[in-house]
């Protein structure tokens, strides 16, 4: 038994099975619906079993080995099924006012609204507050909760005193988040559903009033009250507002005030990992702690002292930067490494890296949905699997050049397995990934540091202000060197569109090749070759699929017209012209999906409208109404098989179909919500279907067919 554990080494990996067993009941709970009260009993049975299993002589255990393993994924199948019937509820209540609301996170501020997180009895909920006024932040902390409450009732602008703890009783019902997106966006609902925030809404002054304050506990307050003193810190002793905001992030991970634009900038050249606090930083701080305590070896009980000061320093920097995937992933793996160092004891890292992983999903199981999860441990993978082999491709004597020639194998490395899943995520692929992140890992690297010695030395003025300075100039470095390489032309390769099965192939045609290059085995290279053609056939028939296409996409895009018609792999874009100038809006709601429809590439032809207002295409009509002043004077001898409003115009639906005969209404975004509310009446009245975009998400129509 001990040389067939030695020689298969998938017997020194538990934890990949248990990991393995635990997503598969997680994915089994999420598409089917199963009793309760049956995987209960699943649970103990297996539990039972186990136990009933260890007291079997060993010749009978050695004999019956597969059932426990049988056992124990039965067991961890049952927990997965049962974590997400617990964490993910099949319907959302739908919450009535008035209703108390504690409020969990310092308010944000934009020029038009503020934004917090608040607690409900049944889930999270988003709290938009309208602004009146720009708040007084110099003396809000001052008052009593007394006095807070009192100078609040008799303002209209009572978002100055919300703070963390703070009591709401909101008059109006919330919303439940919808999924109101466009094809192939961004999913907000399901990424606020992974945090257990299920509700929205919108308050105007007299919508709430505040009725006390609850203490978070003292766990909270020390961690407020460390990334205060960090976040003060920065701001105060590094100049400029971008370059103070990419400091927050590079240290704590926020990114409440980091430019958008900055933000894209980041990703498209393939470096945004080093704003998004993960590993990376974490490992940094390990290792800088190892430097640190070096001394103190000889020092009595330094064998107990040094695991317990890595762990505390290594979670309260978790929970600071608000324990993301990412940093929690790398949070457990180095508390498993410290744990079995301590006990003079190395795990496989692949062991260690499922085990974290199954800690993480027991904690949370939604999380295995969260991109930033799938991409941490897609990554570390990566690393571990080809960061070695790669290094070892090319032998460098020069100590320097070795160096640097092994960051870029562990570059190129964490992109192996990675590559899938921006492709499938992202739909772009950073071309020039290596030249920045040779540059930007080890700047980043620095800059860290030289946050973390500004923080410490924050009391003495004269200190804090050189190493401010410094600080400051290298985030300027580094930020002018990402800018200017993602306006390269050939930067990043967009608009590249793959499938759920295609990325499945891809990771098959990956393991396969690799195996291949590893052991050698002529038959994991025809396994690869063979994933590789089928990805290639599917991604062929796509593409002859969007060459005959034809459709009318209505986008949703907040209190502005954007439509775009589909021409083959084509579009014209025939919204409002002001899109354009943003482009943030181009890349965040238009791009994903012409994208998705393979339609990227602008058509500079004129659209031939049969009419004014009359698009018409191989099969179908459509008549878009910008205003009342555009209906016909005549009513239309043919029917139309959709009637698009824009423009919000006063208007009644009996008036469109005395002149154009329809059974499809679409409402865009331009419109007021209460004209929208009023319009469906009306066309529910006359029997006639219809789309709110607002509130439905983007309108899809096929004129082909």
């Amino acid at each position: 038994m001990r040389t067939q554990f030695k020689e298969q080494a998938w017997y020194q990996l538990p934890f990949i099975r248990i990991c393995l067993a635990l997503i598969a009941g997680i994915l089994l709970g999420d598409i089917f619906l199963f009793s309760t009260i049956v995987v209960a009993y699943t649970m103990l049975f297996a539990a039972i079993a186990l136990l009933l299993f260890n007291v079997l002589p060993t010749k009978k255990k050695y004999s019956y080995q597969w059932l426990a393993g049988l056992l124990i994924h039965l067991l961890f199948t049952a927990i997965g099924i049962l974590l997400i019937e617990i964490h993910q509820p099949k319907k959302i209540a739908q919450l009535q006012a008035p209703l108390l609301v504690r409020v969990l996170e310092p308010i944000t501020y934009t020029p038009k609204t503020a934004k917090t997180l608040g607690l409900t009895q049944n889930g999270k909920i988003i709290l938009y507050f309208r602004r009146s006024n720009q708040p007084d932040n110099g003396t809000v902390n001052k008052l009593s909760n007394e006095a807070g409450n009192k100078l609040a009732n008799q303002s209209s602008n009572q978002i100055q005193f919300i703070q963390p703890g703070t009591q709401l009783i909101l008059r109006k019902a919330p919303d439940t988040i919808t999924a109101t997106s466009n094809p192939g966006g961004f999913n907000f609902k399901q990424y606020a559903a992974a945090q257990k925030i299920y509700y929205q809404t919108y308050l105007q002054p007299n919508d709430f009033i505040i009725v006390g304050k609850e203490s978070l506990g003292w766990r909270y307050q020390f961690i407020e009250t460390i990334k205060t003193y960090v976040l003060k810190t920065l701001n105060q002793y590094i100049a400029g507002n971008q370059t103070a905001a990419v400091a927050e992030a590079l240290l704590i991970g926020y990114k409440k005030n980091l430019d958008k634009e900055l933000l894209q900038a980041y990703s498209s050249t393939g470096v945004v990992h080093i704003i998004a606090i993960s590993g990376l930083h974490l490992g940094m701080i390990y290792g800088l702690l190892l430097f640190l305590m070096k001394p103190f070896k000889r020092i009595r009980y330094f064998h107990w002292i040094k695991p317990i000061v890595l762990l505390v320093v290594i979670w309260i920097f978790t929970l600071l930067t608000g324990a993301s995937p990412s940093i929690l992933r790398s949070a457990v793996m180095f508390t498993f490494i410290i744990l079995g160092e301590q006990q003079g004891r190395t795990a496989p890292i692949y062991n260690s890296l499922a085990a974290s992983a199954a800690c993480v999903l027991l904690y949370n199981p939604l999380l295995l949905w969260d991109i930033g999860f799938q991409l941490s441990y897609a990554a570390v993978a990566s690393i571990a699997s080809f960061s070695i082999p790669i290094t070892k491709q090319l032998y460098i004597q020069n100590k320097l050049l070795r160096t640097c020639w092994e960051l870029s194998a562990v570059t190129m490395a964490a992109q192996i397995l990675t590559l899938p899943l921006l492709l499938f995520y992202f739909h772009q692929f950073p071309n020039l990934f290596l030249f920045t992140n040779f540059i930007a890992v080890p700047l980043s690297g620095i800059i860290l540091y030289a946050e973390i010695i500004l923080v410490t030395v924050a009391p003495i003025h004269s200190l804090a202000t050189l190493a401010g300075k410094i600080t400051g100039i290298l985030i300027q470095w580094m930020n002018q060197l990402i800018e200017n390489a993602s306006h390269i032309p050939f930067a990043v390769t967009h608009f590249i569109q793959i499938n759920l099965f295609q990325t499945i192939c891809l990771y098959c045609c990956i393991i396969a090749i690799s195996h291949w290059l590893f052991k050698k085995k002529t038959s994991s290279l025809l396994i690869g070759i063979f994933c590789f053609g089928l990805f290639t056939c599917m991604d062929a028939i796509s593409k002859i699929s969007a060459a005959h296409q034809q459709k009318l996409i209505v986008y949703y895009l907040p209190k502005t017209t954007a439509i775009d018609l589909f021409e083959g792999q084509t579009h014209h874009y025939l919204g409002n012209p002001t899109v354009y100038n943003n482009p943030l809006w181009v890349n965040n709601y238009l791009n994903p999906t012409r994208t998705k429809y393979r339609a990227a590439i602008p058509n500079e032809k004129p659209i031939q409208l049969q009419a004014p207002q009359l698009l018409v295409g191989a099969a179908k009509k459509v008549f878009i109404l910008r205003s009342s002043k555009n209906l016909p004077l005549q009513p239309y001898p043919d029917s139309v098989h959709a009637v698009v409003i824009t423009g919000n115009p006063s208007i009644h639906m009996s008036e469109i179909v005395q002149v154009v005969k329809t059974n499809q209404l679409v409402f865009d975004c331009s419109n007021a919500m209460w004209k929208i509310e009023r319009w469906k009446k009306e066309a529910e009245h006359l029997h006639l279907r219809h789309h709110s975009v607002p509130q439905e998400g983007a309108f899809v129509f096929d004129l082909s067919k």
